[in-house]
């Protein structure tokens, strides 16, 4: 009986972190995607420290990492070592559905999303929820 209560004990207690790693990474990838929304030809201050956090954030996937670093350094459009970043990003299977998604559409970015861009990225926010 001792066992089957530790083992109990054990998966709910894993069971939650999963869930606040899922909180987590929800909660990044929604400052990215509030960030990108109100972009106006580059990130602000405040928004540049929110991201360098993202980049060293150990918690962090590497997609999220990738996207937060290609934003923060972000000047009208995503450079050319971003870019070619991000391409890898878009294209990589094993990457979360909403790491492509986000990856295709700073890729796309010239100086300000676009209203096409918009409705992506209030589709990630609501599969967010």
């Amino acid at each position: 009986m001792k066992r089957i209560v530790i083992a109990l004990l054990s998966f709910f207690l894993l069971g939650g972190l999963g869930v606040q790693t899922a909180s987590a990474a929800d909660t990044r990838i929604t400052t990215m995607v509030n960030i990108i929304m109100h972009l106006q030809h580059y990130p602000s201050d405040q928004e540049i420290q929110t991201l360098k956090e993202i980049t060293t954030d150990a918690q962090a996937t590497a997609g999220e990492r990738t996207l937060a670093g290609a934003l923060m350094r972000m000047r009208h459009t995503v450079g050319a070592d971003d870019a070619a970043k991000l391409q890898d990003l878009k294209a990589d299977p094993d990457a979360r559905a909403d790491e492509r998604k986000l990856a295709g559409i700073l890729l796309g970015i010239a100086h300000h999303p676009s209203d096409e861009d918009k409705k992506q990225l209030q589709m990630i926010l609501k599969n967010s929820d």
